[in-house]
């Protein structure tokens, strides 16, 4: 169970002398930084976003997102003074890297700290996370309560997971941040969420036709951005349900059985010299010649160019 490695102290409410807090709302979907905030990396894709940032100090302002937000600290300890929505008492806590934070989306809590924090914050749009747990949950959408300075060994797994997708920007990046981003909802709400019973396991893959129209789907659709969504539509099947129960037919998730599908198709046209490498790229769904480079040789263990030569 996720658990809390610092100590907590508690006061009294703040005193009536000081002046009412003000209200921001961040929102971590658009281009544009709000003054606060300074963004080092980024990627969005669809309703999810993945960004290393570092905020301005604050004083009193009551700070959320208008997404659903889960922000892990990444730099030295910060001393962090915080009040819960309808809670009279002020907590403090020294949050140290690994420590997150958890925030439904236009709920905004009373925050102060002095110092610069950085963070990897993994926003969701609203959109999204009422599909997911509409499929997830049986229709209900279960609410959960704002988290601070806590540790969750599942989202410390997934964490790896979200900056290796910041750092490498790999082939597929649509469908694997999709996934992520649903694992990491159905994981919240059913930790954090108010009691709702469990999303009922998947028994079983998908079955010979549902698996095929999905193979052809993506096979037919290699140079594009295909998405969970997408695939779950070909196999009549929730994004939450689909995600395991293509594993449970193939032995690997949706992501990973694309990019093999694309380095694969690229294998057969390097062996022709009717294109360049840099066309093979584009054919089969890699953005540019170096982020297809970096898959095939992850994959592969060889170079594009490499592989032509050595069977040339």
């Amino acid at each position: 169970m996720p658990t809390s490695n610092t100590i907590t102290w508690r006061s009294r409410g703040m005193p009536d002398s000081q002046p009412k807090s003000q209200t921001e709302l961040i929102d971590f979907g658009s281009e544009t930084a709000p003054a606060r905030l300074s963004y080092v990396e980024r990627v969005v894709h669809g309703g999810v976003s993945v960004s290393r940032c570092t905020l301005q100090p604050n004083a009193r302002t009551e700070i959320g997102a208008t997404q659903f937000a889960v922000a892990i600290h990444e730099g030295p300890p910060i001393d962090m003074e915080w009040r819960l929505p309808d809670a009279r008492e002020i907590e403090r806590r020294r949050i140290v890297s690994g420590n997150l934070h958890i925030t439904p989306g236009d709920q905004p809590v009373f925050l102060r700290w002095t110092s610069l924090p950085s963070l990897l914050v993994i926003a969701i749009e609203q959109p999204f996370i009422t599909q997911v747990l509409g499929e997830a949950f049986d229709g209900k959408e279960p609410t959960f309560r704002t988290q601070i300075g806590i540790h969750d060994p599942v989202i410390d797994g997934m964490t790896a997971a979200w900056r290796r997708e910041l750092a490498e920007r790999g082939a597929g990046g649509r469908l694997y941040t999709e996934g992520l981003g649903s694992a990491l909802a159905v994981h919240v709400y059913r930790t954090y969420g108010d009691g709702l019973s469990r999303p009922p396991p998947v028994i079983g893959g998908l079955g010979a036709l549902r698996l095929r129209r999905v193979v052809d789907y993506i096979e037919a659709h290699l140079a594009d951005d295909i998405s969970l969504r997408d695939l779950a539509a070909q196999a009549g099947l929730s994004t939450h349900h689909f995600g395991e129960a293509f594993k449970a037919s193939t032995g690997t998730s949706p992501h990973r059985y694309l990019v093999e599908r694309r380095i694969r198709r690229a294998k057969e046209l390097l062996l022709g010299a009717e294109q360049s490498i840099a066309e093979i790229a584009l054919s089969v769904g890699f953005a540019s010649h170096s982020h297809f480079t970096d898959n095939f040789r992850r994959m592969t263990g060889t170079t594009p160019s490499r592989f032509r030569i050595d069977r040339s």
